[in-house]
């Protein structure tokens, strides 16, 4: 199994932050944990923000998405956030994070019937509480891999230098399951 990072793009409907729509993406997707969108309002919201799409798992199995926040309060206590992970108009997972300090907190990983192309239109909406959140990064992570239709290794099968495949577990530290080839041969 192989994992890909996917980050926010496009220009989502912000209120409540102190930072424009455009610049809202740019302090969240620039993997640096530095500059944040601060909530400076009780009411606040950030819809419609669109996930990148990646070529890695085109045609490929999607084992799971895991959702992740890196945030801060900004002084008031303990802020919640809810997230909600959606595909066009369908509610995939609902998420709330708790930070009670600077951390990147994650929700559980989601992965029911998930394709290519549902997770080529993944949107976020963000919705924290009125406590106040410093959000500094989100990104989802997508699990993709063994068992799709991309070449993933299926195991190998054949002797090597005289060993039955039985008597072999590893090659090279990689697990006999996740090799398709060694030395070129099937």
């Amino acid at each position: 199994m192989a994992t890909v990072i996917i980050s926010p793009t496009g220009e989502p409907t912000t209120t409540g932050f102190d930072v424009s729509d455009a610049t809202f993406i740019a302090r969240i997707n620039d993997n640096d944990a530095s500059t944040a969108a601060t909530q400076n309002n009780v009411t606040c919201s950030a819809t419609g923000i669109e996930m990148e799409n990646k070529s890695d798992y085109d045609s490929q199995t999607i084992n799971s998405i895991t959702l992740s926040v890196t945030g801060a309060s900004t002084g008031r206590g303990s802020p919640t956030v809810t997230c909600t992970i959606k595909n066009g108009n369908s509610t995939l997972q609902t998420s709330e994070l708790t930070f009670s300090s600077a951390t990147t907190l994650s929700g559980s990983a989601y992965s029911t019937s998930l394709t290519p192309a549902i997770v080529n239109n993944l949107t976020l909406d963000i919705d924290p509480d009125a406590t106040g959140v410093a959000l500094k990064e989100v990104f989802i992570t997508v699990d993709y891999g063994s068992g799709g239709g991309g070449g993933a290794a299926a195991g190998y099968s054949h002797k090597v230098l005289g060993i039955a495949v039985a008597n072999i577990a590893k090659v090279n530290t990689v697990a006999k399951l996740n090799i398709a080839k060694i030395n070129t041969v099937d």
